[in-house]
């Protein structure tokens, strides 16, 4: 089966809805887009809320890499 294909930002806000929907979710967890503030073809990596990674972190990655393709819009040169 084919993976669905996201954008920058549909990929973490993906991510994020999949997070809260955790059963270990706590307040404050999220995934963040990396550096902060960027959005969009700007994004160069995606970063998490806290100190710790939490298993939930993980979970949601593992879960989203089997799920969808990132679909970069970036220029090739």
């Amino acid at each position: 089966m084919a993976k669905i294909k996201l954008d920058e930002d549909g990929y973490i806000a993906e991510m994020n809805r999949r997070l809260c929907a955790h059963p270990e979710y706590e307040g404050g967890m999220e995934f963040l887009p990396h550096p902060p503030g960027s959005a969009g073809k700007s994004i160069l990596g995606i970063a998490w809320a806290g100190i710790m990674f939490k298993q939930a972190y993980r979970e949601v990655l593992q879960s989203m890499e089997a799920d969808f393709e990132l679909e970069t819009h970036r220029r090739r040169f």
